[in-house]
């Protein structure tokens, strides 16, 4: 058996190996490495999620929970399924959370009285003092992941991906309400 060079091995896996656009890839679309502009926000956006965990956890708090809460902060009292569809969730899934976020007493639902089947979630009096403990912490998280980039650079950052938002509204023909 012929003997391998074990740190060799082990720094050719952990050397990113880059990966060369085809010819037909578009330089607007993929990066130096492949990665499209979905790929970055997924991996941005699991990043912000595992940072926003850590000061979620103080209060045993699902970060997906704080969706939910953080859109009631920002909009006050909507039903049920205008709020899964500003968190971007199925109403289905969000029946279990907002069964435990209810129990935990952080929202309250109230009946439509114009349509029963139908139902406004409150955020209750708990759940606006999570929001009003946490978001600055939170705001500060994201904040000090800016460091480095240039309020000239953010300025173009957000003109970019508001154009990008608004083309994919445009695609998505009013079928998709996000905040």
């Amino acid at each position: 058996m012929a003997k391998t060079n074990s740190s060799a091995v082990k720094a050719t896996k952990a050397a990113p190996v880059p990966v060369e656009a085809p010819a037909e890839r578009s330089s607007d679309v993929f990066d130096d490495r492949g990665r499209t502009v979905p790929w970055m926000a997924r991996t941005v956006h699991r990043l912000y999620d595992a940072k926003a965990q850590k000061i979620l956890d103080r209060e045993g708090l699902p970060i997906a929970y704080w969706y939910y809460l953080r859109v009631l902060a920002e909009r006050g009292e909507v039903n049920q399924l205008e709020l899964s569809k500003r968190v971007g969730i199925a109403s289905t899934t969000a029946v279990p959370a907002l069964d435990n976020l209810e129990k935990r007493g952080l929202v309250k639902r109230v009946r439509d009285p114009n349509d029963r089947r139908k139902h406004f979630i409150k955020l209750q009096p708990e759940g606006k003092r999570l929001v009003d403990e946490l978001l600055p912490d939170l705001t500060e998280m994201i904040s000090a992941s800016l460091d480095g980039i240039s309020q000239r650079d953010m300025k173009v950052f957000w003109k970019v991906v508001h154009q990008i938002e608004a083309n994919l509204f445009q695609m998505a023909q009013g079928d998709t309400v996000v905040d």
